[in-house]
């Protein structure tokens, strides 16, 4: 059984985020549903309006959330099932920089839309029609408290760190599989990032693919983020391999050189440059078993 000891190099941390979802059960508009569709169960049907229909204020703070649980995934590593995160300690002060600066973000998008707020629900009036009910929206005062954005940090737990009052011989079992589950979490932690690293090398052999069909060449469209994603990502994975999986650094490595070399422009005109630089994706992938 593997014992890895990352509570020196990697903390726990959780992101989680709310934003006022302005739906609404119609009880009225499901009656006429369920009713006008003959259904002989009255929970056949649901109709959910939305209270800011056809208004983008909204919109604007969930997208912005939605970038910033991006970043979250995207620089962590999963932990548990309840969405704790696993974060590098080197990339800590990077990360939590970061996350202030979206948290303040956030609150200014908030701030702006309780500003409008009172506005849009006159808007509304006319926009829903007979569905319009003034009471089914809250107050300016409440609206502030239906956003929150909160960010924890935690401790790794240690290998054999658990306390209870339980005889030596059942402390030892549970601090076995304590040891085991975080083990097997570190692993899967593992699993995903070499995943990522394989997303991408596989997404290198399709965007780079070129076809002759029918005397004609096909090949798709090259995007810068080809390569600075792919940049990225080996930045990122070079802080996430805290077991110091050397296959996945080594194919990583390898991935870097390769894409440090690559000039887009060239891959955009000649294909030429699309075929040798597949055929070295194709090595790292089949040199690392991906």
């Amino acid at each position: 059984m593997n014992r890895y000891n990352i509570d020196s190099c990697a903390l726990l941390v959780e992101f989680n985020a709310s934003v006022w979802t302005a739906r609404k059960l119609d009880k009225s508009a499901t009656d006429e549903v369920v009713i006008s569709k003959r259904a002989g169960a009255k929970d056949a049907a649901r109709v959910n309006k939305h209270l800011l229909a056809g208004r983008g204020e909204l919109d604007v703070i969930q997208k912005h959330v939605g970038a910033v649980r991006t970043y979250v995934y995207e620089n962590t590593l999963p932990w548990s099932d309840t969405g704790i995160r696993l974060l590098p300690t080197s990339k800590f002060m990077d990360f939590n920089d970061r996350m202030g600066k979206l948290e303040e973000e956030f609150v200014e998008l908030v701030n702006d839309f309780v500003q409008v707020y009172p506005s849009l629900i006159t808007a509304q009036a006319m926009a829903l029609g007979d569905m319009f009910d003034r009471n089914e929206y809250p107050s300016a005062g409440e609206m502030s408290h239906k956003f929150s954005f909160r960010l924890n940090y935690m401790p790794v737990p240690k290998a054999g760190d658990f306390r209870v009052d339980v005889g030596n011989e059942a402390q030892e079992e549970l601090q076995n599989k304590l040891a085991k589950l975080a083990d097997e979490r570190i692993e899967l932690a593992m699993k995903d990032a070499r995943e990522r690293l394989k997303s991408h090398l596989e997404r290198m052999m399709e965007r780079l693919k070129v076809e002759e069909v029918n005397g004609k060449v096909t090949k798709s469209r090259i995007h810068d983020t080809l390569i600075e994603g792919g940049l990225e990502l080996c930045d990122v994975l070079k802080a996430l391999n805290l077991t110091g999986d050397p296959v996945l650094e080594s194919a990583r490595a390898k991935l870097e050189s390769l894409l440090r070399s690559v000039d887009v422009g060239d891959l955009r005109k000649h294909d030429s440059a699309r075929v040798e630089v597949r055929t070295q994706v194709a090595e790292i992938i089949n040199k690392f078993n991906f």
